[in-house]
């Protein structure tokens, strides 16, 4: 399962990992900070990441579609490389690499 956790630095610190059977409650989650915070641009650390599959990159992609739902800008900060790897063989690097 994922954690978020906010900073003192307002940047919002993901870890852990993202399976397919709980994919939807981490979305919940996602949803849920986002909401809470009241900035145009959000950050969210994502070092502390574990997983590397397309779950990972699907839930990503999801951060990035609610925060433009609300009209914000979400950027990934600090990707792992084996999920910035993995997002590169997708073509999918320069959508989620923006900070």
């Amino acid at each position: 399962m994922i954690s978020l956790a906010s900073g003192a630095d307002s940047i919002l610190y993901l870890s852990g990992t993202i399976e397919h059977f709980e994919a939807a409650q981490c979305k919940q989650s996602l949803s849920q900070h986002l909401s809470e915070i009241n900035e145009d641009n959000l950050h969210i650390d994502i070092s502390g990441l574990q997983s590397v599959s397309s779950v990972t990159l699907a839930f990503l992609l999801f951060g990035l579609r609610e925060a433009k739902l609300s009209s914000r800008q979400l950027y990934y900060k600090n990707m792992p490389p084996a999920l910035f790897n993995m997002a590169r063989v997708s073509g999918i690097e320069s959508i989620l690499i923006t900070d």
